[in-house]
Parts: C-alpha cells; sequence; structure tokens
C-alpha cells in the first residue's frame, strides 16, 4: 500500500467522521430531547450496556475466564448496587465494577 493510499484512506475516513458531525450540528436544534427516538436510543444504549456485562459475567474471554464465577458476580452485584445508589449512572457502575473486581483479586492474592 502506497502513500497516496494511505492518505486517500485518511481523508476518508475523516470525512465520514466530520460528516456526522457537521449533520448532528445542522440538526441538533430540531431535535427533543425526550421525544420517543432519543428514548429508543437510550434503551439501546443500557441494552448495549447490559449485554456487556452479562458476556463478560457468563461467557468472559482471556484471561478473566481463569477467574471463578463467584468473583466474577460478586463484583458484579457490587457494581449493581453502587449503580443503583447512585443515581443509576453508568460510568459510575462501569467504574465501581473495575475497582470491585480489582480489590476482589487483591483480596484473592493474599
Amino acid at each position: 500500500m502506497g502513500d497516496s493510499a494511505i492518505w486517500i484512506a485518511v481523508l476518508v475516513g475523516g470525512f465520514g467522521t466530520f460528516m456526522w458531525r457537521a449533520l448532528g450540528v445542522a440538526v441538533e436544534t430540531r431535535v427533543q430531547e425526550d421525544s420517543p427516538l432519543f428514548n429508543w436510543i437510550g434503551c439501546v444504549a443500557y441494552a448495549m450496556v447490559a449485554g456487556l456485562m452479562a458476556r463478560v459475567l457468563l461467557m468472559p474471554g482471556g484471561d478473566l475466564s481463569f477467574q471463578p464465577f463467584v468473583w466474577r458476580a460478586l463484583a458484579f452485584l457490587i457494581a449493581l448496587a453502587i449503580w443503583y445508589r447512585y443515581g443509576k449512572s453508568v460510568p459510575i457502575g462501569l467504574i465501581a465494577g473495575v475497582i470491585s473486581y480489582a480489590i476482589i483479586l487483591q483480596i484473592k492474592a493474599l
């Protein structure tokens, strides 16, 4: 692959990215945050996170698959409790899950 092909790929990728950003700026004044479309997008986002968490919990890959289900489930339950306690904030729940799992592994190593 020559240098020109790389630059063409970068330009096409950049165009694809900035095209959607420009479209978002153009229509943002006409979008209602409480519309059915936005509710659906929020539901899809939650479903994707829930699916990922279920996959990590039930069918882990890599090094995570060598850890017992009990440790993964305990970290998940801790994260779920913190997520619920702090207003159902997805970033807080995800961070809580990672931190609680890291603490569990440290305790297990002792």
